[in-house]
Formats: C-alpha cells, structure tokens, sequence
C-alpha cells in the first residue's frame, strides 16, 4: 500500500477536529469549528477547522493545511512522527518499509515494556493483594494497565536484551542505570503506572514501592518522547469527559486519579510532579474554564494547592479548591465515602481568593506575623486579574481590616494602598529556619549516597520548618536531576535559597567528607527530634495523660539521649 493511500485511511478514519480540538479550544463555527489560532497571537478566533475537508485554515496568519501538517507544526515533528502518531491513533498498522529494518521505535520499547510489568503483576499475588488491598481488582488493572517489577535487578535488563534492544536505548528511556556490575532495573519491587501521550502511547512510567526502604515514588526521567511538563496521568481518557463536564479535577497521584475514575469522575487527572507547571495548565484550560484542585490535605499537600492555583488561573480557569474531610487525600476519601459525598465537596469548593485568604488568617490576627502575612497576601493576589480579586474584596476586607474602598484602589491602580503600619516587633520568630535543615536539605539535593542513606518518612519527621519540610519531600519523590531547573522555571527561590544556606552551612565543616557531614547534621536533627519527643511525652505524664505505649516509648528515648 502506497503512502498516499494510508494518509488518506488515516484521515478518514480520524476526526481533524478531535486532534486540533486536542491542542486548541473549540467551539462551533460554520462549516465545522474555530478557536484562536497556535500560530499567532490574537484575541478574536481567526483559526477555522473545516469537517467537511478535514482541513484547517487561519485567516490572520494564513496558516492552512490538513492533520498531519498540524502535527508537524505544533508539535515539532517530521513526517514520518506524524504518520506514525496517527497511524498509531487510528488503529492502522503501517507498510513494513515505513520502518527501519528490525529497529523498534522508542514508543514500541516502551509499550513492550509495559507488557513485560503487566505480566510480573499477573504472576505476583503479593502485588496482586497489594492492589486488592487498595481497592483495584482484575478489570481496574486491566483498565490502567497497571504491572510490576520483580525485586530483582536485571530482569527488564535481561528481557530487553532479549527483544535486541541496546543498552544505550534502555538508559535513554529511564528504564535501567548504570551500576557496579553493569546495567541494572531503574523500577524494582514497585507496583508501575504507565504513563500515556494525547495518542494512547506509552512515554514513560512510575512505580509506586510496595515494602521496604526507598522513595515511595519514583517515575521516568525526561527523554526524547517524555517531557513530564508537558503532560498529564490519565489525559488521554479524561478529554471527553472534560469538555462534556466543562470542567477538569487536578490530583497530585496516580492512586488519586485512578480512584477518581473508578468511581465515575472521569474528568480526572494526576500531575506528574511536585508543582503543576504552565504548560500543564494551559493543556487543560484548551478543555474546559473550570479547574477543581483536590491535592492531600497534609501541610505539603496545602502548601503545592496554593502554588499550582496561581498557575492554573493565570492560564485562564476558573480554580476552586476542594477540601476533603478526616483524610488525606481523594483515594483514601472515596475508599471510606461514596461517590455522591465527594461530588458535594465538589460543589462546597472554594474560590482561588477565598481559600487564599482563608490560609492566611492565622497569621494576619497574629501580631507577630500580620505585616508579613500581609505582604504576602497582597503579593500573591497581585498575580492574578483585578477583577477576579475584587469580586472578593468584601471577604478581603474582613480577613484584613482593610477598607473595602483600599482594597479596590490597590488592586485597581497596581499601586501601594494604604496597608495597616505596624511595628517591628524585636524577635519574631527568632529560629524560624534552624540551619541544620537547610544543611539537610543540601546534602539529600547534592549527594546521591546521603539520598539512600535514610527512609523519606524518617528523614522528613525531623524537619520542622514547612519549606525545608516541602524540598527534602520533592527531592525524595522527584530527585534532584530535574528539580532545580523547574524551580528556577517557577521562581521558587524560597527553595533556592534554603539549598544555598544549606550549602554554607555544609562549606563550614570543612576537612569533614559527605558521610562525616551527614553524620553531623542528621545527628543533631534526630537528637533535637528525640529532646522534643521527651519533652512532649513528660508534658502528658504531668497532666497524667500520657498512654501505655508513650511510657514505653519515653523509656526507649531515654536510653538513645
């Protein structure tokens, strides 16, 4: 079969509409449909998307073509990408000479991959009961393609091989590392979550651990077909039902998502690090204006919704923040709740501004923390439309005693407004960030060995400070390898700057090697975790309400002083 002709199957058997509508919102337009163009800037729609013809065809760039060239423009492909992305999308299998002789492309590794998890997991009943356990039975597997990985540390490596595909190709994609004795499995003992394009394909994984010790996650590193800023867990099923709800549900794992979608919200999406990044939100602001944030209600979980809610509304959503009660996150929620109760979260959630505002009410009626709090109210609201903050002004104006006509003036001119002055006070919280976290933080960043040294739940229950606690929390989940490009992307400097301090510290130990500095500062962290743990448990035993198990826990952290 001819080129042309598998072009013309494919453009027959694919929508152009559905793939551009994929990258561009929509709406209904004579002759098909029209949105604002990915070509040019504009604010009045120019871009038409013609059904009949399955063509589209820009009236103020006057950029025109059909699928594929839309794909090659887009997305930065050659031909060849684009016949193989759709081709892959319709369901048509390509001429043998479309490919190189015997030579699998990188989604063909992958999705073999894949497979080979999805077999262990079918021959491991202790994965399989793990997955029982939280609730997902044979057809859930199936449905997200959930795997395996053998604890063992070249069983990939050795099936790959097998398959006749190269070491080089297997370190490119993140599947396996470099090790003493040669290459080794990235995923081991990890139940794995495939993780798709906008086409279906496999582009990478995460592996979420079962028992033992290490990072509770770990997921694919950047590769030439996997950018992680680009994309969503679970997108590729949740578009339809985003554009038919008008509205999408942004989760921070891949449990969440997954359980979300079993029972029923099918809009859902998990996004694949510590901080929704732009171009994440501005894939799902191409579906739909509203956007509910349902990350973990514990202090990380609080502290990565406010900072994603400024990305997603500066992208143009509407974001409201849905907040769970007695638990953690929505997977655990929905295992002890029905459907129903997390749709009236849903329809409880709060505005951008208002669960803003509310974050900060301790510290505003706090005279110790009102003038900080204040600037970085007024500096966070800043970043958003006028308009969308002084629909609020009210509730702003209450939480902060400002005169509701201050508030408009602020936020109406970009100026300084009037804000309450008050004095300095002489010692606010005077160690707010001890510096042996911050050396902590350095050394997990810098040093891989200082990374495996420690289980994550140990290393993060000694931290006290919320953006220490918050760094060494992305360094276990995510590693350090792509982390300080995306917070320099972000401008996370509160994280930059603690690692920097933290660099200082570790540079004053000097003539002492990284296990002797980490010896030192963990030492020192876990002593003063230890001092604490004391003082709270004789604090109880005073008021005669320290319990059986806190006795013998004080007798036991008695012995370690």
């Amino acid at each position: 079969m001819a080129v042309k002709e598998v072009c013309e199957r494919i453009k027959s058997s694919l929508d152009i509409a559905d793939i551009i509508g994929e990258r561009v919102r929509l709406r209904p337009a004579s002759r098909g449909y029209s949105g604002l163009c990915p070509f040019h800037d504009e604010r009045t729609p120019s871009f038409h998307v013609y059904t009949d013809t399955q063509s589209y065809y820009c009236f103020g760039c006057h950029e025109a073509g059909d699928v594929f060239t839309f794909l090659m423009k887009t997305e930065n492909m050659n031909f060849r990408e684009a016949l193989e992305t759709l081709a892959y999308r319709a369901g048509i299998e390509l001429p043998k000479y479309e490919k190189e002789s015997g030579e699998k492309t990188l989604y063909e590794i992958l999705e073999l991959t894949a497979e080979f998890y999805a077999d262990k997991l079918a021959r491991s009943p202790g994965a399989r009961a793990y997955l029982e356990r939280r609730g997902l039975n044979q057809s859930d597997i199936s449905r997200f393609s959930l795997g395996y990985s053998y604890q063992s540390w070249d069983a990939l490596v050795n099936y790959l091989r097998k398959q006749k595909i190269t070491d080089k190709q297997m370190l490119d994609l993140g599947l396996a590392l470099h090790g003493k004795y040669g290459l080794y499995d990235k995923f081991r003992g990890r139940v794995i979550f495939p993780i798709r394009d906008m086409a279906g394909r496999v582009i990478a994984f995460g592996g979420r651990l079962i028992d033992g010790e290490g990072a509770k996650y770990i997921n694919s590193p950047e590769s030439e077909i996997y950018r992680k800023r680009k994309n969503l867990y679970l997108l590729n099923r949740a578009v339809s039902a985003i554009r038919e709800r008008k509205r999408s549900i942004l989760v921070e794992g891949y449990m969440d998502a997954i359980r979300l979608h079993k029972c029923g919200f099918t809009e859902s999406v998990a996004s694949l690090g510590t901080s929704l990044t732009p171009e994440q939100a501005e894939m799902l602001s191409k579906f739909a204006d509203r956007c509910y944030i349902c990350y973990d209600s514990d202090k990380a979980g609080h502290n990565a919704t406010l900072r994603s809610m400024f990305v997603l509304q500066k992208s143009g959503l509407d974001v409201y923040v849905v907040n769970l009660p007695d638990s953690k996150d929505p997977d655990e929620y929905l295992l002890g709740h029905s459907p129903s109760d997390f749709e009236e979260a849903i329809r409880e959630a709060r505005p951008l501004v208002v669960q803003y505002i509310d974050s900060l009410r301790p510290s505003l009626s706090d005279p110790l923390t009102r003038k900080s709090a204040l600037r970085e109210l007024f500096g966070g609201l800043s970043e958003i439309e006028s308009h969308e903050v002084l629909e609020y002004k009210v509730c702003l104006s209450e939480a902060t005693g400002i005169q509701p006509s201050k508030i408009e003036e602020y936020f109406t001119s970009r100026q300084n407004c009037t804000l309450p002055e008050e004095p300095t006070p002489p010692a606010v919280r005077a160690n707010i960030e001890p510096p042996c976290e911050a050396a902590l933080c350095s050394l997990l960043f810098r040093n891989r060995e200082c990374l495996l040294k420690v289980p994550p739940e140990e290393a993060l229950k000694l931290l006290r400070n919320p953006t220490a606690w918050d760094t060494a929390r992305a360094i276990f989940s995510e590693g350090a390898e792509s982390l300080a490009l995306l917070w320099y992307t972000l401008g996370e400097t509160e994280k930059l700057g603690l690692l920097a301090r933290g660099d200082e510290y570790c540079a004053r130990m000097k003539g002492l090697s990284v296990a002797d500095k980490w010896q030192s500062v963990y030492g020192e962290l876990k002593a003063r975790h230890t001092a604490g743990r004391v003082r709270e448990i004789l604090a109880k035993m005073r008021k005669s309400q320290a319990t059986p198990e806190e006795l013998s826990e004080l007798r036991r952290l008695k012995g370690l002083q």
